[in-house]
């Protein structure tokens, strides 16, 4: 496996990997919410993107700013801040 396309990124979810439209300059939450139109998951809002290294990217970055890159590998799972603590 290569890494996916230049304008796109992987999300891996519940043992999925869907690619997703890479816009370095668009929010994290802007690619969260494509992620979840991706794999069909409707209005939950405990998910959150993390990237390889189980780092939680936060929603008000953008893509570049978080460090995301083209080709990255991110996960879509539960949030460990918007559970509410």
């Amino acid at each position: 496996m290569d890494g996916g396309r230049e304008d796109s990124v992987t999300v891996t979810f519940n043992g999925q990997d869907k690619e997703i439209p890479y816009e370095p300059h668009a929010s994290i939450s802007a690619l969260l919410e494509h992620a979840k139109q991706a794999f069909g998951v409707q209005s939950n809002h405990l998910l959150a993107l993390f990237n390889q290294a189980g780092v939680e990217l936060k929603d008000d970055q953008s893509a570049q700013a978080a460090g995301v890159e083209p080709g990255a590998l991110l996960v879509l799972r539960q949030s460990t801040v918007k559970g509410g603590a």
